[in-house]
């Protein structure tokens, strides 16, 4: 028969079992150490402003834009330029009337949450001088709007509304057309890098855009165009459009 372990081998066995249990708990420590952890999230966007204040990362905003659209001739697109004090009436917001009924108020969105830009042409009243925004220029228009709504939603917080003026169109003489984009409009795109939205890098030329592309900007412009019908008591008066004009 055999004999049962002492003492001090039943302790020897304890110590083998609970040293192999450390060890076994150490090495799958160490593995966990050595695995690398999550990735963190891809940057919205490889720019992005450095400024502290809220008005001067608007600025940076459009200059950054503004700079990357460019016509076949190398100058720029359009130069775009943001409404302040200086630059005009004291505007105190944005009020939408009723698509069958002008006088009719829709909504209405403060001046602090509300951001707006001019896209001027080098012409007299910002019309264009190379090329008037028909099909070939609106499309790529439209596109510099949406990536200027998108950086500054992105960036210049606590804005939640962006309204962009369009150059006069053919045969007009002042602003009439706008594209106006609020946070839920394109919280999908804010959600995602800016480069999985606009894909093409840097901005196409006009008539350049690729299809896929551009029935993204159809998506998410089409039905946020509104027509301007002027300033009211320092507030813009706009109404929804029945469709892109350009």
């Amino acid at each position: 028969m055999a004999r049962g372990l002492g003492t001090k081998g039943r302790f020897a066995v304890a110590y083998l079992v609970l040293g192999a249990a450390i060890g076994t708990a150490l090495g799958g420590f160490i593995v966990l150490l050595q695995r690398p952890g999550p990735q963190p999230p891809a940057p919205w966007s490889s720019w992005k402003p450095g400024a502290a204040s809220l008005s001067t990362r608007v600025l940076e905003i459009a200059q950054h834009v503004g700079d990357a659209y460019r016509l076949p001739s190398g100058d720029p697109l359009v130069a775009v330029k943001v409404s302040s004090k200086q630059s005009g009436p004291n505007i105190q917001g944005v009020v939408v009337v009723k698509k069958d009924d002008p006088k009719a108020l829709d909504k209405q969105y403060a001046k602090d949450d509300t951001a707006v830009y001019i896209l001027c042409g080098a012409g007299k009243t910002c019309a264009m001088n190379q090329g008037s925004p028909g099909i070939v220029h609106g499309t790529v228009l439209r596109r510099e709007a949406l990536e200027l709504a998108l950086f500054t939603l992105e960036y210049a917080h606590p804005i939640d509304n962006v309204l962009i003026f369009f150059p006069p169109a053919n045969g007009q003489s002042k602003l009439s057309s706008t594209l106006f984009l609020r946070r839920d409009d394109v919280s999908g795109s804010l959600k995602h890098p800016l480069r999985k939205t606009l894909p093409q890098s840097p901005a196409p030329l006009p008539g350049r855009i690729a299809p896929n592309e551009k029935k993204t900007v159809d998506d998410l412009t089409g039905t946020k165009l509104f027509n301007y019908l002027g300033i009211a008591q320092n507030i813009i008066v706009i109404q929804p459009a029945n469709g892109p004009t350009f």
